[in-house]
């Protein structure tokens, strides 16, 4: 190889060593913050019926409901605007997938979904979900139907005991 090329490649590998780790890190020092978090996301979050700071709750009543050898901790909440809510939450995982929950009018335990079956939302793992509490639900007596949709199936009813409510 030519001398001079030689001398012009070892300088050129000497200033680049030098000078792209300084360019790297005054990228990572200059770059702009971007918040994970802001104010676009908050209706994510109420979509999903998460909690959030402006809808805090306080706990009206609970109680421990067994349904098909699984208990459920059922709890009822009033937010500060006056909406009561009734918050579920399994005690282990369930075995089950894409479990929705059903509220149904009456006296006698429902073993499917009918037309009389009002769907609250979706319960999954062992995660503790938030549904809204109608007027209905408050008033009349009825059960709570938790079914699979993956399975198509039934899993269990549980009668909603009406001392959650005020």
């Amino acid at each position: 190889m030519i001398l001079s090329r030689r001398k012009a490649h070892f300088y050129t590998v000497a200033i680049l060593s030098g000078v792209l780790p300084l360019v790297f890190f005054a990228g990572l020092l200059w770059r702009p913050s971007i918040p994970t978090v802001d104010e676009t996301t908050d209706e994510l979050f109420v979509a999903a019926n998460f909690l959030s700071q402006e809808n805090a709750t306080s706990v009206i009543a609970s109680e421990t409901l067994s349904v098909n050898s699984i208990e459920v901790l059922a709890a009822t909440s009033k937010s500060t605007k006056g909406a009561i809510f009734l918050e579920l939450e399994p005690t282990e995982a369930l075995q089950f997938s894409n479990i929705l929950v059903y509220w149904r009018p009456g006296e006698s335990a429902p073993e499917t979904v009918d037309e009389n079956a009002i769907l609250l939302g979706q319960l999954s793992g062992s995660s503790r979900r938030r549904f809204p509490v109608s007027f209905a639900m408050q008033k009349q007596s009825g059960h709570l139907l938790f079914y699979s949709h993956g399975q198509a199936q039934a899993i269990g009813s549980t009668p909603l005991p009406s001392n959650l409510f005020p």
